[in-house]
C-alpha cells in the first residue's frame, strides 16, 4: 500500500508565457491548472498538494475563481483531497476562493501565519501533513522558528508544505536557512517561491522546489511541470517529474567559425535547431506546444554586421515544426557573441591606431586586465546606468521589478545574497565587448574596401 501525491506550486493563475510573438489558450497558467487536474484523475492520484502563489494576485479573483473552483469539483468528484497553503502572490486572495462547506476535500493549511496540520487517511494508510501560509504580501522572519513538531506523530510519514526563499538569512519573502529543515519531524518539504525545479535535500528530509509548472519567462527554462510522490513509508518515498507545461523555454549556442556565406549560416542556425529539438527525450516534449530558444552565435566570423543581415528576420519569421507531436518552434531572441575574425589579436593589439585601440581594448576585456581605457568606458556605464535606474521614469518598475526578481532567483547552497554590483559590472564587460568586437569587424571589412 502506498498513498500518491502530487506536489506543485507557483502557478499564478491569471498569468500567461510571456515573450513569445503570438498567443493562444494554451499559454495561460489557468489551462496548465487544468492539465495537472487531469492528470491526477486520470492516473489514480490521491492527494493534491499546492506550496502557495496558486493565482497570481488579488486582482486575478474574477479571472482564477472560474477556472479554480472548477478544479476542486472535478477533483472532489474523483475522491482527490487538495491541500494548499498561500504565498506572498495569493496571501489574501486565496482564502476566499476556498469554500469548505463546498468543498470539503479541499484543505487550506497555515492560516494567518500559524502552522496546522492535518491527518489524510486512505483505508489503514496514514499521512500526515503541515503547511504554514503568508499572512502578509512580505514576511522577513524565518516560520521555522514558530514551527513545533510535538503533535507530529513519529510513526505517520509527514509532508510539509511551505512557501518560502530557502538557502538566505535574510529575505521579506520568508527567508528559511537550508540547515533548518534538518531539525524538524517532516519525511518531505514541498516548497514554493522559486520557479526553477530543484532538490535542496536529497533525503531525510527530502527538501525540494517542485518549481512552477507552467514556464512563464525565458528565464524559466528546461522541463516544468509536477512532481508526484508516492509515500510508502517514513523512509521510502519515490519521486517522478511529471512535464505539463505547454511552453519550454531553451537557449543554444550556435558556432558560425567557417561560415562566410549567407546560405551557410542560415543552414547551420536551422540544422543545430532541428537537432536540438530531436535531440531530446519524446517524454519531455508530452504535452509542449511551443519550443522556444534564445539563440546565440558564437566562434569566430569576419563580419558582424554581415551576420546581423543575414539573419535579421529569425525571429519575426522562423517557425518549425518537429517530431511526431509538431512541437512549434520558435526563436525569441538572436544574440551575435562571435569574435573578430583576426589571426593574432595580441599582436594587432600593439598597433597605434583606432583598430588596434580596440583590439588591445577587446583583449583587456576577454583576460580581465586592468586598463585605463577599459576602466573610463565602465565608469561612464555605471553613471549613465545610475542616472536610468534613478530617474522618476524608472521608478514604478521597481516593485514590480523586485516581485518578478524573487520569482526567478536560483538558490544558491550556502549563499546568503547575490553580489549584484559584480553581476552588473560582468553584464557591462559583456556588452562592451560584443560592442568592441562588432566595431573592429567593420573597420577591419573597411580598410579592405579601401
Amino acid at each position: 500500500m502506498s498513498i500518491k501525491v502530487l506536489t506543485t506550486g507557483d502557478i499564478h493563475i491569471g498569468k500567461s508565457s510571456s515573450g513569445l510573438k503570438r498567443s493562444d489558450a494554451a499559454m495561460a497558467t489557468k489551462e496548465t491548472w487544468s492539465r495537472i487536474v487531469d492528470y491526477a484523475i486520470a492516473h489514480g492520484v490521491d492527494v493534491v498538494a499546492l506550496s502557495g502563489d496558486i493565482v497570481d494576485r488579488d486582482n486575478r479573483y474574477f479571472e482564477a475563481i472560474g477556472p479554480f473552483q472548477r478544479g476542486f469539483e472535478r477533483l472532489k468528484q474523483a475522491g482527490i483531497v487538495l491541500y494548499m497553503v498561500a504565498g506572498n502572490h495569493d496571501f489574501d486572495v486565496l482564502p476566499q476562493l476556498v469554500d469548505p462547506q463546498r468543498y470539503d476535500n479541499v484543505r487550506f493549511l497555515g492560516a494567518k501565519g500559524e502552522w496546522e496540520s492535518d491527518l489524510f487517511i486512505k483505508g489503514e494508510e496514514k499521512l500526515q501533513f503541515v503547511g504554514w501560509s503568508f499572512p502578509d504580501a512580505h514576511v522577513t522572519n524565518d516560520p521555522l522558528t514558530l514551527f513545533n513538531s510535538t503533535n507530529i506523530d513519529p510513526n505517520i510519514p509527514a509532508v510539509a508544505l511551505l512557501h518560502c526563499d530557502a538557502g538566505l538569512r535574510e529575505s521579506i519573502y520568508a527567508p528559511v536557512p537550508i540547515d533548518s529543515f534538518r531539525d524538524s519531524r517532516i519525511d518531505v518539504w514541498v516548497l514554493g517561491h522559486i520557479h526553477k525545479p530543484q532538490i535542496l535535500i536529497e533525503r531525510e528530509p527530502l527538501v525540494f522546489y517542485p518549481g512552477s509548472p507552467h514556464a512563464l519567462s525565458a528565464k524559466e527554462q528546461g522541463v516544468h511541470g509536477a512532481v508526484v510522490l508516492t509515500i510508502h513509508s517514513r523512509t521510502e518515498i519515490e519521486r517522478k517529474i511529471i512535464p505539463l507545461s505547454p511552453v519550454r523555454y531553451e537557449t543554444i549556442e550556435i558556432d558560425v567559425t567557417g561560415r562566410e556565406q549567407k546560405e551557410h549560416v542560415r543552414d547551420v542556425i536551422t540544422s543545430e535547431l532541428f537537432e536540438d529539438v530531436q535531440s531530446k527525450p519524446p517524454q519531455e516534449l508530452d504535452g509542449v506546444s511551443y519550443l522556444v530558444y534564445d539563440v546565440t552565435l558564437v566562434g569566430e566570423h569576419i563580419s558582424i554586421p554581415d551576420l546581423k543581415n543575414w539573419t535579421v528576420d529569425l525571429v519575426e519569421d522562423y517557425e518549425q515544426r518537429v517530431g511526431s507531436s509538431e512541437v512549434c518552434v520558435w526563436v525569441r531572441n538572436l544574440t551575435i557573441d562571435v569574435t573578430p575574425g583576426v589571426e593574432n589579436m595580441d599582436e594587432l593589439a600593439k598597433d597605434n591606431s583606432p583598430v588596434g585601440l580596440l583590439a588591445k581594448t577587446i583583449v583587456a576585456l576577454e583576460k580581465g586586465e586592468d586598463d585605463t581605457f577599459v576602466n573610463a568606458l565602465l565608469a561612464d556605464w555605471e553613471t549613465a546606468y545610475a542616472d536610468i535606474v534613478g530617474s522618476g521614469v524608472y521608478h514604478p518598475l521597481r516593485a514590480r521589478q523586485a516581485d518578478e526578481v524573487d520569482n526567478m532567483r536560483e538558490v544558491q547552497v550556502g549563499v546568503d545574497t547575490k553580489d549584484e554590483a559584480a553581476a552588473g559590472k560582468e553584464k557591462a564587460k559583456h556588452y562592451l565587448l560584443k560592442e568592441c568586437r562588432q566595431i573592429l569587424t567593420e573597420l577591419l571589412n573597411s580598410n579592405k574596401a579601401t
